[in-house]
């Protein structure tokens, strides 16, 4: 009851002055919170608008500092479960797309190789046709007969400077014979 009493007792006080405060504000006007003449409303008018005082000039603001060291955090059990599951789908979704999307890029990519192996095997099925008729050109007897009589300087033998190998063969020589194109034999073969 006596704090009802007091409630009435304050609002009784309150009410006056509010209203007094309301009349002022009407008829008066104020600067930085003290009542002020037309003299000082005109300078403040003449003011450029860089000196005129700001809306909530005299407000201040201080920082307090808070010490959270003592502070420990709680893991929350369900917070584990939710990010594992998260994680598992996240996986889960992942290699689904990556099932899905390979076998198209293992077929681009073979597609890709077996071109490369197709011109691949032409340039080497050129080559091969080029040292071919290299060869032939080589192994060309008469090509052979000429570098002999003419760079090396060798002559055909005479009848009675040829040795043959196997005396029991009888071996006829006309003075002709060219170097035959046979394969070579091993430890006397024929």
């Amino acid at each position: 009851m006596a704090t009802m009493e007091w409630a009435a007792d304050c609002m009784a006080d309150l009410l006056p002055r509010r209203q007094e405060e309301a009349e002022t504000r009407r008829h008066g006007f104020f600067y930085d919170g003290v009542e002020a003449g037309p003299e000082v409303r005109a300078s403040l008018s003449r003011r450029s608008a860089a000196t005129r005082p700001l809306p909530l000039e005299d407000l201040c603001f201080f920082v307090k500092p808070v010490d959270n060291s003592r502070l420990v955090r709680v893991v929350d059990p369900h917070s584990r479960k939710e990010c594992l599951g998260l994680v598992l789908a996240a996986a889960f979704l992942f290699a689904l797309a990556l099932g899905y999307v390979a076998p198209y890029l293992l077929i681009i990519r073979t597609g890709y190789r077996i071109e490369d192996l197709k011109k691949q095997y032409e340039v080497l099925v050129e080559s091969n046709r080029q040292l071919q008729v290299k060869e032939a050109a080589l192994k060309d007897p008469q090509r052979i007969y000429g570098i002999a009589r003419g760079k090396l300087g060798l002559d055909t033998p005479s009848g009675d400077r040829v040795v043959w190998t196997d005396p029991g063969r009888n071996h006829s020589y006309d003075g002709d014979l060219i170097a035959r194109n046979s394969p070579p034999t091993r430890n006397g073969e024929k």
